[in-house]
């Protein structure tokens, strides 16, 4: 009975580890398609090994390192010889280095090989096993010279870039590697540059080895040529955010991480589940009135009339409310608030004053000015009807006029005309 709960524990943890298996292997695909024309007999250095030699034994590393990442398959040209395409040797397939490295084994034809790469990337996308594009099918394409079939044709020399664009239309990547110093830089170089795998900065009009900035990947030694294979395997290879296990390392999506930005700055997000979630560049806030574009569409403070606690004068310049201007604050809405602490205006009354701030004085209807049959004087009282009028100083008539009837001449007035009638009648007599 002792034995009982170990032996459970056993079995629990068993059916515990069954029960959650590893996430499924979902490997991307590469054909290897390696150049076996004669030329790939010659020394890379003085004295060295051949290329191809070079070569085989980079394509058997690779194999080795990346046939549980990759399905890794083989095609040379030309096959049989001379000029004909390429032939898959090996179908893309799990485990398949030790097949690899066996087709690996017999070196070119001292001589009669050509370089037939247009019709060999051709045939290399229309493998069956090329064509289902979720399985992230590419060529690793690895040639030491130029499209060349004798009688060589110098028309046909960028044959390759239209090839790879067909190849492009297909799905499939194509990673373009030059080996040696007799290759057609240019030709790679615009290879590389329509496949979409051209390295970062590169300048797809160098034509001579000398030319900075290449397109595709140039090795000129053992060394060289396993780097440019390993960095080509290790993108192809790439874990990416899609819910599969792509490096078969038991785990999906892991340490995936991708630059992402909006219009309020740049950030990082991660893979998660095959999405890609939680973008950790500024968040889009309300659009407030404090000189900052917070809604990040472009437009600073939209809507805002003025700047928060602005203030300013209110309040008409007009009568008696000119006497006294009130002031206006701008609140957190960029709005301008109530103007507070100036006189506003009133009733208009009679007191030779604009108290409605209209811009005239004592205008309000006669009966609202002044009380009874009053009238509101120029000199802002209210007096009767007979005592009104600027040129009386409050007075309806003259001291000493008549109240009824013409009114009489003046004694001064009389005399004057006295004097100029006896004149008159003097000058007659004589």
């Amino acid at each position: 009975m002792r034995y009982a709960l170990p032996i459970l524990f056993t079995l629990t943890a068993s059916q515990l580890v069954h029960a959650a298996p590893a996430a499924p292997c979902t490997p991307s695909r590469m054909l290897i398609v390696l150049d076996r024309s004669s030329s790939m007999n010659d020394a890379v250095a003085t004295g060295g090994k051949s290329k191809w030699s070079i070569a085989a034994d980079a394509i058997g590393q690779l194999a080795t390192r990346y046939e549980k990442k990759i399905d890794l398959g083989l095609n040379v040209f030309p096959n049989p010889s001379q000029c004909a395409p390429g032939k898959t040797l090996v179908a893309p397939a799990p485990g398949a280095a030790s097949l690899i490295a066996a087709q690996l084994l017999t070196p070119p034809p001292a001589a009669g090989n050509y370089t037939p790469m247009s019709q060999t990337l051709d045939v290399a996308a229309d493998e069956a096993a090329m064509q289902d594009p979720s399985l992230r099918p590419s060529i690793l394409l690895v040639t030491d010279g130029w499209q060349w079939c004798s009688p060589y044709d110098a028309s046909t020399r960028t044959w390759p870039v239209d090839a790879i664009k067909r190849a492009g239309q297909k799905g499939i990547r194509v990673y373009v590697v030059g080996f040696g110093g007799d290759v057609d830089v240019l030709t790679l170089n615009q290879m590389a540059s329509a496949a979409g795998t051209a390295l970062a900065g590169c300048d797809p009009t160098g034509a001579t080895l000398a030319a900075a900035n290449k397109c595709y990947y140039q090795a000129d030694s053992a060394t060289g040529l396993n780097t440019a294979l390993d960095m080509i395997s290790v993108q192809v290879s790439a874990e990416i955010c899609d819910g599969l296990d792509n490096d078969c390392d038991g785990q999906v999506d892991e340490d995936l991480v991708q630059g992402c930005a909006n219009g309020c700055g740049a950030g990082t997000e991660t893979c998660v589940a095959g999405a890609w979630t939680g973008c950790s560049a500024p968040a889009p806030e309300k659009e407030i009135c404090d000189g900052k574009d917070n809604d990040c569409d472009g437009t600073t403070d939209e809507g805002c009339i003025c700047v928060p606690s602005a203030t300013r004068m209110c309040g008409s310049i007009l009568g008696a409310c000119a006497l006294q201007r009130g002031t206006q604050g701008c609140g957190s809405d960029g709005k301008w608030g109530a103007c507070e602490g100036g006189t506003q205006p009133g009733p208009e009354t009679c007191n030779g004053l604009d108290d409605d701030c209209d811009g005239y004085i004592d205008n309000a209807p006669p009966a609202t000015l002044c009380p009874g049959a009053q009238v509101c004087d120029v000199d802002g009282r209210c007096k009767p009807p007979m005592e009104t009028g600027a040129d009386k100083g409050g007075c309806a008539c003259t001291v000493g006029a008549a109240t009824h009837g013409p009114a009489l001449p003046s004694v001064p007035l009389v005399l004057l005309l006295i004097g100029i009638a006896a004149l008159v009648a003097s000058r007659r007599v004589r």
